[in-house]
């Protein structure tokens, strides 16, 4: 197959198993929700207030995000036999400091 087909079966792959994905796990919550409504049951469960969890926590576990990126980026680096160009290892970083 040619690169550009490739690609592009590869582009609608990634978002059709995003989108099902998340169809699947909406209807499956639906279901499970209608379920509890007609057996009766508190539906409060589903409506409580969160935990806060601590905003140095969440900057803790972003830096580590950030440093798995740079470890990754620092690893391809290394061991490539081409210079990688910077977007992609700015991507690489923010990507992974998102991901955490």
């Amino acid at each position: 197959m040619e690169k550009e087909t490739m690609g592009a079966i590869m582009f609608v792959s990634f978002f059709s198993t995003i989108f099902f994905t998340l169809y699947y796990y909406f209807q499956a919550r639906n279901k499970e929700r209608m379920a509890l409504i007609e057996a009766g049951l508190d539906l409060s469960q589903f409506y409580k207030k969160q935990v806060r969890i601590s905003h140095w926590l969440r900057l803790g576990v972003f830096i580590v995000g950030i440093g798995i990126g740079l470890l990754i980026v620092g690893l391809i680096s290394q061991y490539q036999t081409e210079n990688i160009v910077g977007v992609l290892k700015v991507s690489i970083i923010v990507l992974c400091g998102g991901i955490a």
